[in-house]
Parts: C-alpha cells; sequence; structure tokens
C-alpha cells in the first residue's frame, strides 16, 4: 500500500511540473508574441488624392472588388466576423462604412498601405503585404468610392489572439500586417521597373495574388497554393477562364482559387488579364 501511495505521489509531482512547465512555456510565448502585436511602429505620412467624379467612383468599386475589401468587410463594407476560432483568433473585420468617417485620409492611407493604425501599432490581420505597392491612384479610388458608401450597421470591430496564433507568431509562422506590408516594400526590385513592358502585369501580380501565393509568388513548399510560375504553361484563352470562372485547363475544382476567381478576379479587364498573363509567362522562364 505504501508502495502503491509512492507511485501516486510521485506521479502528482510529475503532473505538477508538466503543468508548471506548459504555465511557463506559455507565459515566454504569451510574452513574445505579444511584444509583436503592440509593438510600435514609425509613423509615415503620405498624402493620397480623394476623385470625386462618378467615373473614378465606379472604377474605385472595381479595384476594391478585385483586392477583396468586400470579402473581408462584408457585402456592404459593414464588417464581417472573418474568423471565430478559440485556439486560433477571433477577428471581425472592421466597419469601412464608419472607419472611413472616422479617420482621415492620410490614417487611412497608413492603415492600408503600411498596416499601421494612428496609434503606431500594427493592425494583426489585414494584407497590407499585398496592398503596400498600390499606386496613389489605384488606393484614392478605392478609398474615395469606400467613403462614398452610405453608414450601414455592423457588428464592432475586435482583435482576440488564441494560444495557437500566438505560437504561430512566436515562431515566425505569423507576422502582423505591418511586418508583411515593409517586407512588400523590400521586395520591390525583384519586380519590373515602371519603364518595363511588363510592370503592370507584375503590378497586377503583387497588389491582387500575393495574398494567397506569397510576396514573392513563389507559393507554399507544399505547392499549395502553388508558385505562379505554373501560370506560365496556360495559353492566354486558357488563363483568361481561369481569372473569369476559377476552372483550370485539367478542369479540376480549385476550390478557394474558384471561389476568388469569381468574386474579384473576374472584375479584370481583358487588357489587365493578358498584362498579368505576359508578365507570368515571362517570369516563369527566368
Amino acid at each position: 500500500m505504501n508502495a502503491v501511495r509512492r507511485v501516486f505521489r510521485i506521479l502528482g509531482y510529475v503532473g505538477l511540473a508538466f503543468v508548471s512547465l506548459l504555465v511557463v512555456a506559455y507565459g515566454v510565448v504569451y510574452a513574445i508574441s505579444e511584444s509583436r502585436v503592440r509593438h510600435a511602429y514609425a509613423l509615415t505620412r503620405e498624402t493620397v488624392a480623394l476623385p470625386t467624379d462618378s467615373a473614378s467612383l465606379a472604377e474605385g468599386k472595381r479595384l476594391a472588388q478585385i483586392r477583396g475589401c468586400t470579402g473581408c468587410h462584408g457585402a456592404l463594407a459593414q464588417g464581417d466576423t472573418f474568423l471565430d476560432s478559440w485556439l486560433l483568433a477571433r477577428v471581425v473585420s472592421p466597419n469601412l462604412t464608419q472607419a472611413t468617417r472616422t479617420y482621415s485620409t492620410d490614417d487611412l492611407v497608413r492603415i492600408v498601405r503600411h498596416g499601421v493604425r494612428p496609434d503606431g501599432k500594427s493592425v494583426v490581420v489585414m494584407p497590407s503585404g499585398m496592398f503596400n505597392p498600390l499606386t496613389d491612384q489605384d488606393l484614392g479610388a478605392i478609398l474615395a468610392y469606400l467613403k462614398s458608401l452610405p453608414v450601414s450597421e455592423g457588428p464592432g470591430p475586435g482583435v482576440r489572439v488564441g494560444p495557437m496564433a500566438r505560437l504561430m507568431f512566436t515562431l515566425g509562422k505569423f507576422s502582423t500586417a505591418a511586418h508583411e506590408a515593409d517586407s512588400a516594400a523590400k521586395l520591390a526590385s525583384v519586380y519590373p521597373a515602371a519603364t518595363d513592358s511588363n510592370w503592370q502585369g507584375a503590378y497586377l501580380a503583387r497588389t491582387a495574388c500575393t495574398e494567397c501565393h506569397g510576396l514573392d509568388l513563389r507559393g507554399d513548399p507544399s505547392g499549395i497554393p502553388p508558385d505562379l510560375k505554373i501560370a506560365g504553361a496556360y495559353p492566354r484563352d486558357a488563363f483568361t477562364r481561369l481569372m473569369r470562372t476559377g476552372v483550370p485547363v485539367n478542369g479540376r475544382d480549385l476550390g478557394l482559387m474558384k471561389e476568388v476567381a469569381l468574386q474579384r478576379f473576374s472584375h479584370f479587364t481583358d487588357e489587365e488579364i493578358r498584362s498579368l498573363h505576359g508578365y507570368l509567362v515571362a517570369r516563369a522562364s527566368q
């Protein structure tokens, strides 16, 4: 009987030590992830002109659709519960019809292009790495369109970072929006210059495709999503069908890509698709 008690006592000590180790480990993870999430960034000031004519507002709507603004923030830009997982995170996207009236244009440019809020802290979830290269003209048209929308009621914004997301931040697998934007800016030199014939196609790839395929368009090492060199094998007609319908050469269901094509890429003009295809073919041959 005494031996049994000793065994249970030892097991109790081991269990207590294990729990204590987990608590300490999570404390370390929490501290590191919190420092990265709460890191203060230098505030940049960039002024972008907002057009007011109807043609520019219509173009702003098209550009907002291509870049997925309504996909994350709701059909009326009223905000939406983007992710709700206790283990990963809870993310409620802001109501843009209210945010565009609360923040100054300069603040909005900083948030979208650099992922930095007026208090200097980073937005946690937003593809600012993809938005960073947006030209002043395109960004101005998008913001003008969003500002023109009537105010809609929506859920209050909120972000709660769960334990798994904190671990991923600590391991460097997740990055804040500001870090992604900074990384995108540093990669600008690997893309064609403005004087290059493929600049327009590269610009479209950088501001529409990098959210899934990575800032360098190389995809994930697992192949899902793939390196966009795969698009170089597409004849233009097949590539156009892919952009319009999400259906690839072999006809299989591409899941998310099909959804993105129908909701976003179908708004590309024929000329934009030609430019994007031309750049991706040139990139695949390098």
